[in-house]
């Protein structure tokens, strides 16, 4: 039994904790997150409110003005407020502490007030309007807030405490936008797609770069761009919902060079470079970074990877190639987050250069090499018939040298003409050594696997917008990639695989099997797209164009016999040399309409799909179709900060060539794969509802969704089990599979505190065929995150929280049921002037529910940090996995299979860094 007993006597509390029960470690996790949860509420309550209305000399609300109130006591701290949409505001002051009220809005005169409160007041405030200009000026550098249509801008100046370092630091304190570990940024509970400073895109416009080593002394303004355009008389007619970042810097950063340089050492030899520079003009900005480490520390990850690839756009345009990404080798290389060893070294830099009026000329490259030694013990349970239970240890190693670059062309006259000219280079080169045990019931395998892929691409975009009056407007945009892949996989068994399938050959030795994979892809795509604006509540936009892609695909599976001599599988159905070819054209229109604060935007494209694929120069597919894609979006603007959004869209894409090879291809030791020549498009009804609510003034940011697929036709995968053993087909096919998601985000601010409550929840319902059996699953995944986290300037601050994830998958056979429960904590205490300590927490707490088994472990990491405010050099001492956790707990289901998985990581590791700022 867990109790928490909160009095009140006068302005004290007193905190009354009883805990009793045999789980007694675990609550005492979550009577820690209680307790702290609690804090702010009592903090908050004890100060006193000012509150009222911001008005005209017409007694009409003005909304979004600024309070700002500084004390004039050194034992307390500016407070500020954005009235609301009625003209509401509210200050929380301390008791008996005099206040300066300064009352801020452009286009109005300021008023200043002075208040001292010994309770609660309700106060209103008339201001004037103002017709100087200079009095603007002065006005909006004090505002700590300027909402206007859809850019907010925040004077940074008003939300700092002193602690900051680099650009996250003062984001996570500004009211709406929320800062992830890695760097991700939302605003408003929307995700930041785009950076850009002073104007100009930052680097590729990842928002994890800039956010993570901007300096933030340089940084003066942020401004939030909603609905943000590249292309400024574009918008308002395509449906842009991105947000984008602008930073601006300060009237000293407009043309000058800063950044820092850090360098550190620590035990077994472990060590960090990593230098910053950035170079700022009106017309030149130059960017490098660098980060040279073996401590386990990643300056790109692979969701970097696919935002360099289009990111969430290309899912849009080409699903299949977009999920596609995330299985390259490359992306597995990145995807390696747990590893006993990681070296990295990471160099990037950019150059954005105003050639002359209205052109500039960008560039920029990524070049990265990593090293990273990784093991696991898996425990698998086959859950179909004829199976055996397998344990398995692997170990593998892996090299992987990598380069993304890109020139740009734009001339933007701000009027009427935009064109842009990219070119992105990528390639990779890799090697690999994997280890592999697998020991079942009647049999023990050992596999070594040496790998050695690489891949070049070749991408050309161009893109031309004219606005040839206010009534039209057309887009054409182009594109052609060129991608080349090859991979040699060498195989040795101690024993046979697949011996009913494959023809080895035994020579009373180990059994060497050598794989050659390569593929070739060229895609031409071209889309046509004209606004017509009939009026202010009416517009057509017609639709055209064609998509074009080719892929030889090729692989040759083959034992290598002792005296060098081959034994082909060819005879036994082995091997593919694919050509496919698949054309699709289209034509189509949409819609707009505004009705009051409704818009809505039908339309419908028609899809002529040809395609055609041989196998051996022998035709196995040629067909054609055509199919009607209906879309249809709605937006309710209910106010400036709430609004409800629906979209419906009917999806179809192709598989790949892989998908289409129907002849074997061995995948791993006990899995072997087979494409099918009778696939066709996949098609599936999609349906997004998204409601949106942003308050300033009463500090809360809501966003809800639900969401619903439908799959009418998929390309899905036929498997048959024996023992350990897999053989898996693809087929197209009308099984029924239904996908529900739901989730909501809640923040609110209380004074200091921030309170946020994130959840998710999935639901799936589909269909699987297991040893020529159709098999029913359910699957249930939920996940919810309490947080609070705080800005003082004087106390120590804190993010705190707990997260819960709830996962289930379900048969008429069996039930696999999983819970985890993960308490976390990070603390910044900027203490006797010049030090700053961080500590970074996080327990983890794992249920298998139908096995009645848990674990747990804990993770995490601290640092201490010396800087005197005036000196250009820093200190920082900085351990990471201080427990010394040896490894991670995972557990993972799917339709045949459930595993219990040990993650072995990077031992404790402590460095100590010197950073000199330039």
């Amino acid at each position: 039994m867990l109790k928490i007993i909160i009095k009140r006597q006068q302005n004290t509390y007193e905190i009354n904790l009883q805990l009793k029960s045999p789980c007694y470690e675990f609550e005492k996790q979550l009577l820690t997150i209680a307790v702290f949860f609690f804090l702010p509420l009592l903090t908050y309550s004890q100060a006193h409110q000012l509150k009222g209305l911001t008005q005209d000399s017409l007694q009409n609300p003005i909304p979004n003005t600024n309070i700002i109130a500084t004390p004039l006591a050194e034992d307390a701290n500016i407070t500020f407020a954005i009235s609301s949409l009625e003209g509401e505001y509210s200050l929380k002051l301390q008791h008996k502490i005099p206040y300066k009220i300064a009352i801020t809005h452009l286009g109005y005169s300021k008023i200043t007030d002075t208040v001292t409160l010994t309770s609660d007041k309700i106060k209103n405030y008339t201001l004037q309007e103002s017709t100087e200009t200079l009095e603007e000026v002065l006005i909006k550098a004090e505002m700590a807030v300027i909402v206007k249509e859809d850019t907010i801008t925040y004077r940074t100046d008003q939300f700092k405490t002193g602690e900051e370092r680099k650009l996250r630091d003062i984001l996570k304190k500004l009211p709406g936008i929320e800062v992830d570990r890695a760097g991700n940024v939302t605003v408003n509970g929307k995700p930041v797609t785009k950076l850009m400073v002073d104007g100009k895109e930052f680097f590729t416009g990842d928002e994890k770069l800039g956010v993570n080593n901007i300096p933030a002394d340089a940084v003066d303004e942020v401004e939030a761009l909603d609905n943000y355009s590249e292309v400024a008389f574009l918008k308002g007619l395509e449906d842009s919902d991105r947000m984008a970042l602008n930073i601006k810097l300060k009237e000293g950063k407009k043309k000058f060079a800063f950044g820092d340089i850090e360098a550190g050492v620590g035990h077994e030899d472990r060590y960090i470079v990593h230098p910053t520079l950035f170079y700022y003009s009106p017309k030149t900005a130059v960017n490098v970074i660098g980060d040279f480490n073996n401590i386990g520390k990643k300056s790109f990850s692979v969701q970097d990877y696919v935002n360099f690839e289009g990111g969430f756009a290309q899912s849009i345009n080409d699903p299949s190639g977009y999920f596609n990404l995330f299985r390259d080798d490359f992306a597995q290389f990145l995807s390696q987050s747990d590893f006993v060893f990681n070296k990295n070294d990471f160099g990037a830099g950019s150059i954005s250069q105003e050639l002359f009026k209205n052109t500039t000329f960008d560039a920029y490259s990524i070049i990265n090499k990593g090293k990273v030694q990784t093991r696991t013990n898996t425990s698998n349970d086959y859950l179909a018939e004829n199976t055996e239970d397998e344990l398995r240890e692997v170990t593998n190693e892996q090299t992987t040298t990598f380069s993304i670059n890109k020139l740009k062309f734009s001339y933007d006259n701000f009027d009427d003409t935009a064109l842009t000219y990219n070119v992105l280079l990528k390639t990779s080169d890799a090697d690999g050594v994997n280890q592999t045990n697998s020991t079942t019931p009647s049999a023990e395998q050992f596999v070594n696997t040496t790998q050695t892929p690489n891949s070049i691409s070749v991408s050309q975009e161009a893109s031309l917008n004219k606005q040839f009056s206010y009534k039209h407007t057309t887009s054409l945009n182009a594109k052609y990639k060129f991608n080349r892949q090859s991979n040699t996989l060498d195989w040795l068994f101690n024993q046979p695989v697949f011996s009913n399938i494959i023809p080895l050959i035994d020579e009373g030795t180990d059994f060497n099997i050598l794989q050659n994979t390569k593929e070739e892809n060229h895609l031409v795509r071209a889309n046509l797209k004209h606004y017509w604006v009939i009026n202010n509540f009416n517009h057509i936009y017609p639709i055209a164009g064609f998509t074009y892609f080719n892929a030889d695909y090729d692989n040759v599976d083959q034992q290598v016999l002792l005296d060098g001599s081959i034994n082909s599988f060819q005879e036994a159905g082995f091997n593919n040399n694919i050509d496919y070819n698949l054309f699709d054209l289209y034509a189509g229109f949409q819609y707009k309409f505004k009705i009051g604060n409704f818009v809505g935007k039908p339309g419908i494209l028609a899809h002529q799909y040809i395609w055609k694929v041989d196998q051996f120069s022998e035709p196995i597919a040629d067909d054609h179709k055509i199919v009607f894609l209906p879309e249809v979006d709605l937006e309710y603007k209910i106010n400036a900060s709430k609004r409800l959004k629906l979209r419906y869209n009917l999806i179809s894409n192709f598989g790949n060539a892989q998908q289409y090879a129907n002849r074997l291809r061995l995948l791993s030791f006990n899995s072997i794969g087979r494409g099918s020549a009778d696939l066709e498009n996949q098609l599936y009804h999609r349906l997004n509802l998204r409601y949106f609510n942003f308050n300033l003034f009463k500090g809360i940011t809501f966003n809800t969704g639900f969401s619903y697929t439908y799959r009418a036709q998929s390309i899905r995968s036929r498997t048959l089990i024996e023992g350990i053993d897999q053989v898996n087909t693809q087929f197209y096919t009308d099984l029924p599979e239904n996908t529900y998601g739901v989730n909501l985000n809640l923040s609110k601010r209380l004074g200091k505190w921030r309170l946020s409550f994130n959840s998710n929840a999935s639901l799936r319902d589909y269909i699987r065929i297991i040893n020529l059996e159709e098999n029913k699953y359910n699957s249930h995944n939920i996940r919810y995150e309490l947080k609070a986290d705080t800005r003082f300037k004087e106390w120590p601050n804190f993010e705190f929280g707990l997260s819960q994830t709830f996962n289930s998958l379900s048969t008429s056979t069996f039930e696999n049921d999983f819970m985890q429960v993960q308490p976390f904590a990070l603390v910044e205490y900027d203490f006797l002037k010049d030090f700053l300590f961080k500590f970074d927490y996080r327990y983890n707490y794992f249920e298998n529910r139908a096995q009645n088994t848990f674990n747990r472990f804990e993770i995490g990491s601290a640092s201490l940090e010396y800087w005197k405010e005036d000196s250009a050099w820093r200190f920082v001492l900085s351990a990471e996995n201080i427990f010394d956790t040896q490894f991670k707990q995972t557990n993972s289901v799917n339709n045949f299979l459930a595993s219990d998985t040990s993650i072995f990581i990077q031992p404790r590791t402590i460095v100590f860094s010197v950073i000199y700022k330039l």
